[in-house]
């Protein structure tokens, strides 16, 4: 018959792998259904395990139903996909299953006692439960550190999925040996640690795969964004002309309706007058190089900028742009601006600087812009902060992928509350 220790034994472990589970995917709601599945899980899995150890001393094979539990409540109240909920499962029921099996071999081994003695209440037993709680809790904390993200969890990594199952049933087929002969304890704890070791090369591997998953379909995003990004620029460059002509023609337009319209239309006259200085002619460049795809981008993102209330300078040398082609100006250029833009629209004092020359055969760019707070230092790899990762923060690996299709050199760095960018190709 269990006491009330016994019981408490049994909670903490529950609320220890439950909030292993909630702190690693996260929770669905922020509402009372977060509690009342919290609670309701910690409930009918300690439940569980008093009634199993009720009748066993280890619960054996039954214990594979906590799996199902751990697997329903993380289905049900917790973020992510359902393969990665499955195999998580598995593995931290496994993960306590060895920890549980070690704890009693190495305690048998250092006060020298047979099962029986240790699961009475004796000094060994208590050393047995603060070991093998305080193991579950720096296992939980390592597999906190070393996650993985849901993306490369699909239907190819099922059999990778049953691995911890069948490394759970190995451990208990060791338990239920060392049960019935524990003068083997040496011989079994050697065995438990080397499947043990299996099953955290199965999770090194499934992180590993998630990676590589992630990896390609990263680089697929980068590339589909760079073919908008170039199919984007070739729109406006066509646009940019279009406007450019227009405006031209209109002014001359206003020009001959002018000569048409005789002197006592005085206001008629003064309104083409005002039309033609204060509008059409205010109406201007930005900038005007050599390369009518970077006036496109420039005078494209200066508008936006206008809106913004951010102040956009720009000083390009003629012929420094020959090097690049128009995709990689659309890419390389769009870009920086974009980056720049969003974290100048948050800073008090907005400004973007651009500069463009040519030295020798090389094509220097340097581009800084106003900061609200130091970027660099929180997030040193410029990472996006976006929630939507899958779609954000592919702006810096295309650039950077322009940079190093030339063997050029990129640098970050801030410098009197502002965000700079250096290049050289």
């Amino acid at each position: 018959m269990l006491n009330l220790f016994e019981i408490s034994v049994n909670l903490i472990e529950q609320l220890i792998i439950l909030l292993f589970l909630s702190f690693y995917f996260g929770c669905k709601y922020n509402d009372i259904r977060k509690y009342i599945g919290f609670i309701a899980t910690v409930t009918i899995s300690t439940i569980t395990v008093t009634i199993f150890n009720s009748f066993y001393v280890f619960e054996g094979f039954l214990g594979l139903v906590f799996i199902l539990i751990y697997t329903v409540y993380a289905h049900l109240f917790l973020k992510g996909n359902i393969y990665t909920k499955i195999f998580i499962a598995g593995f931290i029921t496994c993960i306590t299953y060895f920890i549980a099996l070690f704890s009693i071999l190495f305690v048998s081994i250092v006060y020298d006692q047979n099962d029986y003695m240790i699961y009475n209440m004796h000094i060994s037993r208590i050393v047995l439960i603060i070991m093998s709680k305080t193991l579950l809790i720096i296992a939980c904390t390592i597999m906190l550190r070393f996650r993985f993200n849901d993306i490369g969890a699909k239907r190819n990594i099922v059999l990778l999925i049953v691995m911890p199952i069948v490394v759970e049933i190995s451990i208990i087929g060791i338990m239920q040996v060392f049960l019935k002969h524990s003068e083997l304890k040496g011989e079994l704890l050697l065995a438990s640690i080397s499947i043990m070791a299996v099953n955290v090369i199965t999770y090194y591997v499934f992180i590993r795969i998630n990676k590589d998953i992630e990896y390609e379909a990263k680089i697929k995003m980068m590339e589909q964004k760079e073919e908008y990004d170039i199919r984007h620029a070739d729109e406006l460059e066509e646009l940019y002309k279009k406007i450019c002509s227009v405006r031209h023609d209109i002014i001359h337009h206003f020009a001959v309706l002018k000569g048409l319209i005789d002197d006592e239309n005085i206001r008629a006259l003064k309104y083409i007058d005002a039309v033609t200085d204060a509008q059409i002619r205010s109406v201007r460049d930005f900038i005007k190089t050599d390369n009518d795809y970077f006036d496109a981008i420039v005078n494209t993102k200066l508008a936006v900028c206008e809106r913004s209330g951010i102040e956009l300078k720009a000083d390009v040398m003629n012929g420094a742009l020959n090097k690049l082609n128009n995709y990689e100006i659309a890419s390389l250029f769009g870009n920086l601006l974009d980056n720049a833009m969003e974290a100048a629209k948050k800073a008090p004092a907005k400004e973007i600087v651009l500069e463009v020359s040519k030295h020798g055969d090389n094509v220097y760019i340097f581009m800084k812009n106003t900061i609200a707070a130091s970027v660099l230092e929180k997030n040193k790899h410029l990472r996006t902060t976006k929630a939507d990762k899958e779609y954000h923060g592919l702006g810096i690996n295309n650039i950077t992928k322009v940079v190093n299709s030339y063997n050029g050199v990129i640098r970050y760095f801030e410098d009197s509350g502002y965000f700079c960018c250096e290049i050289l190709i």
